[in-house]
């Protein structure tokens, strides 16, 4: 009885509105979080903390604890490199232009830094109900292109180690880390609308040991808030306007590039304001064996990879310490891609 009078309170706590709602301190975070991932919680405390979520938004204490007790609740890939790995969440998919984050991947994978992507797993069904909140039919998922493209998917973070030395490029579909994150993010179907889930599946840092976080968001008042979190936990990350949520930078035009490092948060490259002078060569249409011809095409160095994603892809050699500033990185990338830009 006095746990459900506790839950109660929380709700009732979180769930009074934008203008009134309370931020839950650490701790009561963490084990709530706890609790949900475990599912521990009642179905409908579940749902109402969802929508109360949504509509309050999260603290950047409360993202900290939520992300902390993911990371003491999954078994961490134990890799080791010289580079640091690249985190790439990948759980929108696109349906309006190309997915081009594996195409992101296997570029820094060429040039010697590993990559570990995230998300559903390959041929993710979408509900059958609409979504008004980014209704995901029709997108295409990253697993997919990796699986058309011919490389294979991990089952577990052991799995994902061996990829990752194999292959430098390893995605891990989200059950993989802990089948309550699997469900909470499942919660979407019954609801409709995102949650705080959502936010900490691009926080989190699935190694033992650090790496680089690489999110892309889709509201704007997100980027402060990441920013403030990766600050606050001295983390490694590149932040940016994501492309439909996934996060590569639009090919048509770069956005703001912001890199967080040891407490900082530094604009690296601002967002591209010129009229667009040549349309960027992409794949002819959004599909899987469009996007897949296409990526072969910018490996192959048959065609350039666009300008946008060239620039994330420099800064993201810095940050993993494969390069050491963006001179040498562009020779790096310029002696991996005879057609590095368009």
């Amino acid at each position: 009885m006095t746990a459900k009078m506790n839950m109660t309170s929380l709700i009732g706590r979180v769930a009074r509105g934008r203008e009134h709602a309370e931020d839950l301190d650490y701790a009561e975070a963490k084990k709530l979080f706890t609790d949900w991932l475990h599912g521990d919680l009642p179905e409908l405390a579940m749902g109402a903390l969802w929508t109360a979520y949504r509509i309050k938004g999260e603290s950047v204490e409360e993202l900290r604890a939520f992300a902390h007790a993911l990371e003491e609740n999954i078994e961490p890939l134990a890799f080791q490199h010289s580079c640091r790995p690249i985190i790439f969440p990948s759980y929108n998919g696109t349906r309006r232009g190309a997915n081009l984050l594996p195409l992101l991947a296997m570029t820094l994978t060429r040039c010697g830094v590993p990559v570990l992507m995230h998300g559903f797993a390959a041929q993710h069904d979408a509900h059958d109900l609409l979504w008004a909140d980014h209704d995901p039919s029709g997108r295409l998922h990253s697993a997919d292109i990796l699986r058309e493209f011919g490389l294979a998917s991990a089952e577990n973070s052991h799995q994902a180690n061996t990829l990752l030395h194999l292959q430098g490029l390893s995605y891990l579909p989200v059950d993989a880390f802990h089948p309550g994150l699997g469900k909470m993010l499942a919660l979407r179907q019954q609801l409709g609308v995102r949650s705080s889930v959502h936010t900490i599946v691009k926080l989190f840092n699935p190694f033992q040991n650090p790496a680089v976080h690489c999110a892309g968001v889709t509201h704007p008042p997100y980027l402060l808030r990441l920013q403030e979190y990766f600050q606050r936990e001295q983390s490694t990350a590149l932040i940016l306007r994501g492309s439909e949520g996934e996060c590569f930078a639009n090919p048509k035009r770069r956005p703001d590039l912001h890199v967080c490092q040891q407490g900082e948060s530094v604009l690296w490259m601002e967002k591209d304001t010129q009229p667009l002078q040549q349309m960027p060569a992409l794949p002819e249409n959004p599909g899987i064996s469009a996007t897949c011809r296409y990526m072969e095409a910018v490996l192959n160095g048959r065609l350039p990879l666009p300008s946008p994603l060239v620039d994330q892809a420099l800064c993201l050699l810095c940050l993993s310490g494969r390069c050491a500033d963006m001179d040498s990185a562009r020779h790096h990338l310029a002696h991996h891609f005879s057609r590095y830009a368009a």
